[in-house]
């Protein structure tokens, strides 16, 4: 080592053991920046160019030390700030390149690589964070927190990536360093950031608990496959809006609004023309809903646009109305058929599809608010196609439907006429019509796609798919089974009346309630008590289970009191802990009809009448139930046994004529009762002093029976699954028939 560097190095030393004593009684653990100037300022500001040296070499110094060995550790660190009368001394620095005094080498004139870096001058910074606010002069310098980051490129709006910071926005322009305030100024002017280090290792957990997990719990985790499905949700309205005004700010509704309308011009619904002064003129406005699927989501915003048809007369805006609907019994029959058959359902919406039908009268509409005809604004429209609001429109429709399929050699059904039915060699084809929903399945999948086919190039459909969501219910179908629940629904009527959090009950209905109109008690709100009633008769669609407690309850609507809301939430605390409990249908090869009736004699405790409760199992399942309050009062049990016998009858005769449309022809139907006396009735005409005076209209069973189209077989109480729909049962008593009626909870 020469003299003159050995004199450096000591200059050196001597400066930065000076630094230190001046700032053993000023340090302070807050917030500090330096940052050096370019060589353009160093000639306004020398001491500013002094603190950069001193600063790059103290950093060297910690690297020649291993002190930032470790990446993301804890670091001690040195700070240091100017001296007084410390800027002369620079005169004495010497630069390594040129050998000269006064600059260093990464300031010095006759380096090259200072010509590159122009546009990349090269700046440092170092700061410190501490763990609070308050000042820690009186603690060690060992206390202390170090963080280097050295970043390049002078932009005031450059992000740099340091190695454990992230990413972090810099602006030079606007960071600075205060004369002994240690404190940190600017745009990013904050609190002292308390120094946190990253985790060395990751920590997996599973079996989250249940009230922490966001969504459904019983579905997995999915990515990729429901990648479509967010890039549509990002994109679709989920607020209905009130008013035509607020749909027309929204442009997802607007987008709806204007497809609308652009179907009725590919339809050719209607025509402008001047306004007839002789005829009435109807009017017009938007209806929007929100479109979902069977998980409650939003999938489409659809807007409607709809005539006011209450303003229509009879006689001159229309003439016949009805059109047929298929009952909720015929798509539970379809769907044991199917599983009998091993065949898979498919269903369609033909999209917009009153607009389909033709109509006969002459209809004006008045234009569609907000999309007036700005040259035209008194004109009118003439229809010459359904529109939806019209009363005649639903019939317009399937008069229109039916005879597309009747003409493509289909044959309606001769008791359900919403049943089509299709033979070609071996094989079958059945259509199920509700209004513009069509369910249709056949025992070769070819005929299906042939079908699709051919109702795609009549109207233009908006769904197609394997059934799984049709009137409120879900169905889920396999190779084994099909299973039929309204979870969804269940889990929204909980949420809207506020009983999610109830505790639960194991039934519906106490065994030892009897409610009567208990005039003294307190009333309660009724348009909330209906609500709550007309609610879980839609949930009876697939929950048998609360058939009779809700149509005990809905006797009271007209003044219902306390203790009939007691026992209307009793039934929301039975579902709580029942969400799941659906209709199982198995596939196998039974399909027999059978009949279970029973009554509850003089249930009532106001009228003294009975309740007859039926149910019609069709091979093993479940598809049409009953439970209803008996027009008279008997006068004995065999009467209201009688009585519940005789609706049974009605029903089975009915579904018999049914499944003659699928092709299945039965003979003697049995119908299980547990009362003898009833059963000797049907086959005798016995004249006795109780039963004389039964009406005649009740007495149609034994016509049946005698002609062997029906048969009453003796069942045991135990063994009656009809007792659930006429009385209130025990909880054993009540989870038997429930497991014998084929209810089950697929999550159990």
């Amino acid at each position: 080592m020469t003299v003159e560097m050995l004199q450096r190095k000591l200059l050196t030393h001597e400066m930065a053991m000076k630094n230190y004593e001046s700032d053993d009684d000023t340090r302070k653990k807050k917030s500090v920046a330096f940052k050096s100037s370019s060589k353009d300022e160093s000639d306004s500001d020398e001491e500013d160019d002094e603190e950069f040296v001193l600063l790059a070499r103290k950093f060297k110094r910690f690297l020649r030390r291993d002190r930032l060995k470790n990446q993301g550790q804890q670091k001690k660190y040195y700070k240091s700030s100017k001296g007084k009368g410390e800027s002369s001394k620079k005169d004495e620095i010497i630069c390594y390149k040129c050998k000269k005094a006064g600059h260093i080498k990464s300031e010095c004139p006759n380096n090259d690589e200072n010509s590159l870096k122009a546009k990349k001058k090269k700046k440092a910074m170092v700061a410190t964070w501490s763990c609070s606010e308050d000042s820690s002069s009186s603690k060690e310098e060992g206390d202390m927190e170090a963080h280097f980051c050295l970043m390049a490129n002078d932009d005031t709006n450059e992000v740099v990536l340091d190695d454990d910071a992230g990413e972090i926005q810099t602006r030079f322009g606007e960071l600075h360093l205060e004369e002994n305030s240690g404190k940190e100024e600017g745009s990013q002017k904050q609190n002292d950031v308390p120094y946190q280090d990253f985790p060395k290792t990751w920590k997996f957990k599973k079996d989250h608990p249940k009230d922490q997990i966001i969504g459904d719990i019983e579905n997995g985790v999915t990515t990729r496959s429901h990648f479509d499905f967010v890039n549509n949700f990002a994109f679709i309205s989920h607020i209905e809006p009130k008013n035509v005004n607020d749909a027309l700010e929204d442009e997802n509704w607007f987008l709806a609004m204007q497809e609308e309308l652009n179907h009725f011009q590919r339809s050719k619904v209607w025509n402008l023309v001047p306004c007839p002064s002789d005829h009435p003129i109807i009017g017009t406005k938007w209806v929007f809903r929100n479109k979902l699927d069977e998980n409650g989501h939003v999938v489409r915003n659809k807007a409607r646009l709809v005539a006011k048809g209450y303003s229509q007369e009879e006689g001159i805006d229309y003439d016949e109305t009805y059109a047929p609907v298929a009952r909720l019994e015929s798509i539970h029959m379809l769907c044991a058929f199917a599983c009998h058959m091993n065949m898979k359902l498919f269903q369609m919406d033909v999209k917009s599809a009153f607009l389909n039908g033709f109509i006969k009268e002459e209809v004006y509409v008045e234009q569609p608010p907000g999309f007036e005809d700005p040259y035209f604004p008194d004109h009118v429209f003439k229809l010459s196609k359904a529109l939806y609001g019209l009363k005649q429109a639903p019939r317009a429709w399937y008069e229109r439907l039916s005879g597309f399929l009747i003409e493509k050699g289909f044959s309606r059904g001769r008791v359900d006429t919403t049943l089509f039915i299709k033979h070609h060699e071996k094989d079958f084809l059945i259509v199920q019509i509700y209004v513009d929903d069509i369910i249709f399945g056949a025992t070769n999948e070819l005929l299906c796609e042939n079908f699709s086919k051919l109702v795609q190039g009549e109207f233009e459909m908006s769904m197609m798919g394997e059934l799984n969501f049709f009137l409120g219910l879900q169905i889920k179908q396999s190779n084994e089974e099909i299973f039929i629940n309204q979870t969804m629904y269940t889990k929204e009527l909980l949420k809207k009346f506020g009983m999610e959090k109830a505790k639960p009950q194991p039934t519906p209905m106490s065994s030892t309630l009897k409610l009567d109109k208990d005039e003294q008690g307190k009333p309660f709100d009724q348009k909330l008590f209906r609500s709550m009633i007309g609610s879980l008769l839609y949930l009876t669609a697939s929950r048998p289970d609360i058939m009779f407690s809700v149509c005990l309850c809905a006797r009271f609507q007209s003044c219902p009191k306390e203790s009939h809301f007691t026992a209307l939430k009793r039934i929301f605390r039975y579902l709580i802990g029942t969400q799941n409990l659906g209709l199982w249908y198995p596939k196998g090869m039974n399909f027999d009809l059978i009949g279970f009736s029973n009554a509850d004699f003089a249930g009532s405790k106001i009228d003294r009448k009975s309740t007859s409760g039926t149910c019609q199992i069709l091979g093993s399942s479940l598809v049409s139930w009953y439970s209803k309050k008996e027009n008279s009062v008997a006068l004995s049990t065999t009467e209201a046994e009688y009585i519940a016998a005789g609706s049974c009858a009605t029903q089975l005769l009915w579904m018999k004529q049914q499944l003659e449309d699928f092709g299945c022809k039965l003979e003697s139907i049995p119908i299980r009762c547990d009362n003898t006396s009833t059963i000797n009735l049907t086959k005798n005409p016995i004249q006795h002093s109780r039963t004389k005076h039964i009406e005649i209209r009740y007495h149609f069973i034994r016509e049946h029976v005698n002609n062997g189209d029906l048969t009453l077989e003796f069942v045991k109480t135990k063994n009656q699954l009809a007792n659930i729909f006429a009385k209130p049962l025990s909880e054993e008593r009540f989870c038997l028939i429930r497991h014998g009626i084929g209810m089950y909870d697929p999550t159990c």
